[in-house]
């Protein structure tokens, strides 16, 4: 017997909208039935465009409404903890946008909260749920042990204005930098000294290069709001190298990336091939883990909730030492 769909609302109605409802056209065993903006005309325009059947002038009034299962909180990174708690009081499971909260202090209220409420949570990072990733941490052990990886995310600059520049809860670490030290981990471990350098504007980190040291191997990325566009990974290991030329979302299927320099197309899932797959992907795992009450794993055996306390942990550490290196506001740069 086919059980009925996941009922999904989204809180927020910024530019991240339209890849989640896009990945919600293509997941299967659910429904987005509701949006909610603190403007009404803008929840009621996203509803219409996205064919999203019930638009709310409020957070609140989403939370509110029986007919919503799971909140997808699709919000700025200084309102993911209050709003996250909110959904999970609300009786409401939770996917939350990367990264999940700045601080550790603010993750661990939205799990502990979880706990209590007996929801699941989850932070939304869609680039793992793409099949180049699992068939990634399938094929590593071809190159050996892993000594060091190395990785890229360099992108434009958001426009001024944009919550992504805020001080504090913006910057280029939490952007675009969390989804570095997240595959950093999964594939060298978690580690146990951590070092930053940054290039801050207006209190804004816009450039950052990290290094993660490890029991077993290092870590190295840079993530940039100023730097030409780079998006790539290497694995680098006692008896070759793995190379993800578009670790964080590929652009065409089939996804391609290299092991001892041999190609490995990975084909599309059961879902239609269109880059936005990984989203679905995401969506579906965490509706089947509602539907079967059980905790989100992914990559397979690697628990959500801990993966998520790992990531903002090397984050903070990260955000705290790149502000001993503050650079002038003029632009030069202090470098350790």
């Amino acid at each position: 017997m086919n059980q009925p769909p996941v009922r999904w609302g989204i809180l927020g109605t910024g530019p991240i909208v339209a890849k989640l409802a896009g990945g919600f056209r293509l997941a299967r065993g659910v429904a987005l039935v509701a949006i909610a903006s603190r403007d009404g005309d803008r929840a009621r325009a996203a509803a219409a465009h996205w064919n999203i059947p019930h638009p709310h002038g409020s957070y609140e009034a989403l939370l509110a409404d029986s007919g919503v299962d799971a909140v997808l909180v699709a919000l700025h990174n200084g309102l993911h903890c209050e709003w996250t708690v909110r959904a999970l009081e609300a009786g409401k499971h939770v996917l939350c946008e990367k990264p999940l909260a700045p601080t550790r202090a603010e993750v661990d209220r939205m799990f502990a909260t979880a706990h209590r409420c007996r929801r699941w949570l989850m932070e939304g990072f869609m680039y793992r749920f793409h099949p180049q990733i699992a068939e990634a941490t399938r094929r590593v052990a071809a190159i050996g042990n892993v000594v060091q990886v190395r990785a890229y995310y360099q992108g434009a600059c958001p426009a001024a204005g944009n919550p992504r520049l805020w001080p504090g809860t913006g910057g280029a670490l939490l952007d675009l930098g969390c989804y570095c030290v997240n595959l950093a981990r999964l594939f060298a471990g978690e580690p146990n000294h951590v070092a930053a350098e940054a290039h801050f504007v207006h209190g804004v980190d816009m450039t950052l290069t990290g290094k993660l040291t490890g029991a077993r191997a290092t870590a190295e990325f840079t993530c940039s709001f100023e730097l030409p566009g780079r998006y790539e990974a290497e694995i680098l290991g006692t008896k070759g190298r793995l190379v993800l030329p578009h670790p964080w979302r590929p652009p065409a299927w089939p996804a391609e990336f290299l092991v001892n320099d041999r190609v490995v197309r990975v084909e599309p899932p059961a879902v239609p091939a269109d880059p936005l797959a990984p989203f679905a992907l995401e969506i579906e795992h965490f509706s089947d883990c509602i539907r079967h009450n059980r905790p989100p794993q992914f990559p397979p055996g690697v628990d959500a909730e801990q993966d998520s306390r790992g990531n903002v942990r090397v984050l903070e550490q990260l955000a705290a030492g790149a502000r001993v290196t503050r650079c002038a506001e003029s632009g030069s740069s202090n470098r350790r």
